[in-house]
């Protein structure tokens, strides 16, 4: 009897032996199993408030990285940056010492920081400060602009990592300073810089965007320090005028050094985007080329190959710097060791090596017919063939500079056509 009564209760069909008032009871309970079986148990109390953190909105993407190459690809590999690997042992754990090295590049470390986003906002702060998830913390400070601006290196250092494989960051920049800090730069439309290359404060390594987990436009800015996240606020210079009184008061309380004022003239130009993929050299005589575009005006199939705008003068070529002297034979520039070399117009690269007494060359040749020669550089970003535009950065000095420009075949005093000079 015991056994039939079980048997009912499961599928529902009592024993027929049962009477009234507790066949119903038998009924009723039976019913109540089976809602209860149906209704999941919420996961966590958030979820059996009604609030479910559903991420599947997101992505990632769109991935917008540039491409690896050149002395900074073979410097990454060498060292072992650029991969997941290295970006979660930076932001958990301790940089490796040849790391720590090679972002020494410029010896000097860094004891305050640059605010990323020129003119960008102040939107949240570091701690327990979410309003979806109260109890996940926030670790960074949140900067707030329109698409497409740009982001900058906070301090001087060599880029770790440059992609977007850490979920939720979108397209992120790790960079390492040489005193073991190490900044994350989140969410970013575009990265323009890759893993393995020297920036210096202020340089541009990427643009604002919404990518990753992100509700708008804006930058996810981390100060990891030994790996941990830290309160960069204090830090900063150059932010909005919270950020400003923040740094000011910390420093009255002898807790960081004193806030450094950066004012609009202290920011550097941009270089316009490159979005040309490098193209395949041509199976050409290079060095014939060159000597060729050195005498001769260049024919208008070259021209046409070397694309881009026509200008009508030619942008400064280093970040900084004095002029030395000129003259038909060239400009000589006195700059730093290491200082960002520029293209002083659009173009295609034509020669990279040595040329002659010039030493290590960059040679560019531009749609209106000028031919312009980098001499004396030492790192090259750059590869022939490839098409780079007015502003980017295609090498780095070796300590002095020369600029040479041709103008249909003759040598031309640079000083004449040159603009964004520095003056004394």
């Amino acid at each position: 009897m015991v056994a039939e009564a079980v048997a009912g209760f499961l599928t529902g069909r009592p024993p027929p032996w049962l009477r009234g008032g507790v066949r119903l009871s038998y009924i009723a309970a039976h019913v109540l199993l089976a809602l209860t079986l149906a209704s999941p148990v919420a996961a966590d109390p958030a979820e059996r408030s009604g609030h479910r953190h559903d991420y599947s909105r997101f992505s990632d993407g769109p991935r917008n990285v540039p491409t690896p190459r050149g002395a900074s690809l073979q410097r990454a590999q060498a060292l072992g940056l650029g991969t997941r690997e290295a970006a979660t042992q930076l932001m958990h754990g301790q940089p490796e010492a040849r790391w720590l090295r090679a972002a020494a590049w410029r010896e000097a470390a860094p004891d305050r920081l640059l605010w990323p986003v020129d003119d960008g906002n102040y939107v949240r702060g570091f701690g327990y400060v979410r309003t979806t998830r109260p109890d996940l913390r926030h670790d960074g400070v949140d900067i707030s602009a329109p698409v497409g601006t740009v982001v900058r290196a906070a301090a001087d250092g060599i880029v770790a990592y440059s992609d977007n494989g850490i979920r939720g960051y979108g397209n992120c920049v790790l960079i390492l300073h040489p005193n073991g800090w190490v900044t994350l730069y989140a969410h970013n439309s575009r990265t323009t810089v890759q893993p393995g290359w020297r920036v210096r404060r202020g340089e541009r390594i990427a643009l604002v965007g919404s990518t990753g987990i992100s509700r708008g436009p804006h930058v996810h800015f981390e100060l990891i320090d030994g790996g941990r996240a830290t309160d960069p606020l204090a830090l900063f210079d150059g932010g909005p005028a919270f950020v400003r009184r923040v740094a000011e008061r910390a420093h009255a309380a002898g807790r960081v050094p004193e806030p450094e004022r950066v004012t609009a003239a202290d920011r550097p130009t941009p270089p316009p985007l490159a979005d040309a993929q490098p193209r395949p050299a041509p199976t050409v005589d290079r060095r014939a080329l060159v000597r060729r575009l050195l005498r001769f005006a260049p024919t208008e199939a070259m021209r046409e190959e070397a694309g881009g705008r026509i200008f009508s003068n030619l942008l400064w070529p280093a970040r900084g710097g004095a002029l030395a002297a000129h003259d038909r034979r060239g400009a000589r520039i006195t700059a730093e060791d290491g200082t960002a070399v520029r293209a002083a117009a659009d173009g295609q690269i034509v020669y990279v090596g040595r040329l002659g007494r010039r030493g290590r060359s960059v040679v560019m040749l531009h749609r209106m017919g000028w031919v312009t020669v980098y001499t004396g550089v030492g790192e090259v970003h750059v590869e022939p063939g490839q098409r780079v535009e007015r502003g980017e950065w295609i090498a780095a000095t070796d300590g002095r500079l020369g600029f040479e420009v041709r103008v249909d075949g003759r040598p031309t005093d640079p000083s004449t056509l040159l603009v964004h000079v520095p003056s004394d």
